[in-house]
């Protein structure tokens, strides 16, 4: 029982990375080498939307 739970938190958790950086390659495939840019003002942005 132990491992199956184990093993279902790995494959959640490795699905996450997996769209995480599914994200980041989308991002600099439109951004180029701006995407810290992007990211500083988009979080900018985001913590002024909810301050």
């Amino acid at each position: 029982m132990k491992n199956k739970i184990l093993k279902y938190i790995l494959i959640c958790v490795l699905i996450f990375i997996a769209i995480i950086a599914i994200e980041f390659g989308c991002l600099y495939a439109v951004q180029g080498d701006n995407i810290w840019n992007y990211l500083k003002d988009f979080w900018e942005w985001y913590k002024t939307l909810f301050v």
